[in-house]
């Protein structure tokens, strides 16, 4: 009890919230009512020990982050563990800076993946944000029109397909159906958008269109 109420301090100075359960069968209720994102137990439990827990939660949402807290003599689960898909293990006894790495890793793991799934890299100073539909160069917003956006969002959508001007002509106009088409007015807003992302990501392809390769 004393150790755990000495973890409990630890944590509470690193999250904003912790939920605390008191053995593995009520993890899992706690776990089927709200979303975390990490897990950690200890392999031992009463009512479901660590791998169980592990087995169900993962079971349940493969992505989820969980960590176990074993003794020494437990390593022989290890393999176990990293087979259901548990992302990280720490030892007892440990030590702070052994939990804070391990901590920082998995992180930094929720991090990558947040904004893999929320970013477009163009290149390492260029990324497109999917849902605000909006374009930065080292965290500073690109000004779009809206024309330019909804063509760049169009490639970015469906990158290496070649679109003639008539396709992007009516991507753009859907709307508007008294808008007469342009070739040209299409090749000056390509020329305008080339200038404001990095360069040779727009492809010309003669008489097939153009194309978009990160």
């Amino acid at each position: 009890m004393q150790v755990r109420d000495s973890i409990l301090e630890f944590f509470e100075g690193l999250f904003k919230e912790i939920i605390i359960a008191k053995d593995g069968q009520e993890a899992i209720t706690l776990y089927e009512k709200d979303t975390f994102d990490i897990v950690i137990s200890d392999i031992q439990m009463p009512n479901k020990n660590g791998i169980e827990l592990s087995r169900e939660i993962l079971k349940q949402n493969k992505k989820q982050k969980v960590i176990i807290i074993s003794a020494y003599n437990e390593t022989k689960y290890f393999i176990e563990l990293i087979k259901i898909g548990v992302a990280g293990f720490i030892q007892k006894p440990f030590s702070t800076s052994q939990m804070l790495d391990t901590l920082c890793d998995i992180c930094l793991e929720i991090e990558e993946e947040n904004n893999a799934s929320e970013f477009v890299y163009l290149n390492t100073s260029f990324k497109w944000n999917i849902e605000k539909k909006v374009l930065s160069e080292k965290d500073i917003p690109v000004q779009l029109t809206a024309n330019e956006t909804a063509v760049l969002e169009l490639f970015i959508k469906n990158k290496e397909q070649k679109f003639t001007d008539l396709e992007i002509f009516n991507h753009i106009y859907y709307n508007n159906i008294e808008k007469e088409f342009s070739s040209n007015a299409i090749k000056s807003l390509l020329k305008r958008l080339r200038k404001k992302i990095p360069q040779k990501l727009i492809h010309t392809h003669k008489n097939l269109g153009y194309s978009f390769k990160i």
